[in-house]
């Protein structure tokens, strides 16, 4: 094993600027994700063709396709995926089913990215420029850095001639941002599942055997709108919003308090975040009078812990939002009209000391010359599909960069070397040699 991860080692230094210019190529092709579609085909396309002309069996998924996904709990509707197709990806393994001799193992991926934005961008969001070492651009670290590595490490394995026993399979897969999670269902549910999976989320080299889940809520102020030209009355909903936030501030205050932490997340400083993206009332344009606005909306975002379950969530900030109002004289009055906006995501998390875990650990280890931390991924993601549809463990392992959702998002280009290696030792591992 040992002299093979040798050859493995060597082959991925020869084909370093391959690596880097397969994740150029990805990071300059744009697969934005606007519910309810999405631009991933032009991507997807590319991940096909090369498959195929490496001589690796793939083809392409439709999640609307998929028998039963529609019925399905987990899917999430008004969604559009007319040309946006998963990829899959299969190097065939011995068969074997001796454990000990090889698992299989899925090397999972999404391929659409956020939007552009309107942010300020130092290189242009497509350009895939790198600079101090760094490879900028929309997706580059979110996450096609990754995907580009784990499709030259499947490579890697099949042009050096190894025979793996346990099958190793890939998958890029759309709509996960935005809490899509359609793709990643829809490969579970045609049987596109192995012993185990790792995500190329960004992870900063660490590994993550849970994330975090979330909910996302819009509350209404509605007021008077208008002006008191002629002594009508009117009641101005931005003025009353400060006493909502600072009700939120509270509910922060209180999940800090009373939310059980599990044991991987001990050492994150905000476990249970709860903050407030998103403030409007009005428009700043000539086009609408001024006036007073009818309402004033917030946006208010928390994350949960691995293990609480959807409806305990909502009741306890209903509760508390609920004893906030009654005792306010204006939202006693004036009742808050609410929506729920994207899907609840839980949160998941499997053993620490899965075997998985240890051999991501073991094999990370080995290649950076570092400690390896593991610990809770503090975002959500779709890691849940896999161990909750898939009955399949899995865990996140991804390359350091930054600005991931943001303007100059970047990764570190000497983690593509490392991390192709670092997929290909955990394959060799986990998977065995014939």
């Amino acid at each position: 094993m040992n002299m093979m991860k040798e050859k493995v080692l060597k082959a991925v230094e020869e084909r370093r600027d391959e690596i880097i210019e397969l994740a150029r190529k990805l990071v300059r092709t744009p697969s934005e994700n606007t519910p309810p579609r999405g631009n991933e085909l032009a991507c997807q396309k590319m991940i096909h063709e090369f498959f195929k002309k490496a001589g690796i069996e793939t083809e392409f998924i439709y999640p609307e396709k998929v028998s039963g996904i529609k019925e399905h709990e987990a899917y999430v509707s008004e969604r559009n995926y007319e040309n946006r197709p998963n990829v899959i990806a299969s190097f065939k393994g011995s068969g074997s089913k001796d454990p000990d001799r090889g698992k299989s193992l899925l090397f999972s991926g999404h391929i659409d990215t956020m939007p552009v934005g309107n942010g300020k961008w130092e290189h242009a969001p497509l350009s895939a420029d790198i600079e101090d070492g760094k490879l900028f651009g929309r997706g580059a670290y979110d996450m096609k850095a990754g995907l580009a590595c784990m499709m030259i490490a499947i490579c890697i394995l099949k042009d050096l001639g190894i025979e793996l026993n346990g099958d190793l399979l890939f998958e890029s897969v759309v709509d996960e941002e935005h809490a899509g999670c359609n793709g990643t269902l829809a490969n579970r549910l045609i049987g596109h599942n192995a012993d185990a999976a790792i995500l190329a989320e960004p992870s900063n080299l660490d590994i993550y055997p849970a994330h975090k889940g979330f909910r996302i809520i819009h509350l209404t102020v509605k007021g008077s709108p208008g002006m008191s030209f002629a002594g009508e009355s009117v009641e101005n909903p931005v003025e009353h919003v400060s006493r909502l936030i600072e009700c939120i501030k509270r509910f922060k205050e209180k999940r800090r308090r009373d939310t059980t932490i599990p044991r991987i997340y001990n050492s994150d400083n905000d476990p249970v975040p709860v903050f407030m993206p998103k403030l409007q009332a009005g428009e700043f344009s000539y086009r609408v009078p001024m006036a007073i606005p009818e309402t004033c909306k917030l946006e208010v975002y928390w994350q949960t812990m691995p293990g609480e379950v959807q409806e305990d969530v909502e009741k306890e900030f209903f509760e508390f939002l609920n004893r906030w109002c009654e005792d306010d004289a204006f939202f006693s009055r004036n009742p808050l009209k609410w929506e729920f906006s994207h899907r609840w995501m839980p949160g998941t998390q499997i053993d620490q000391d899965h075997p998985i875990v240890v051999a991501a650990k073991k094999n990370a280890e080995e290649i950076t010359r570092k400690t390896i931390k593991i610990t809770g991924a503090p975002y959500p993601c779709d890691l849940f599909i896999f161990n909750l549809y898939g009955n399949m463990p899995g865990i996140v392992l991804g390359p350091r960069g930054g600005n991931a959702h943001s303007e100059n998002e970047f990764v570190l280009v000497e983690d593509l070397i490392n991390l192709t290696a670092i997929y290909s030792c955990i394959a060799l591992e986990w998977c065995g040699i014939k």
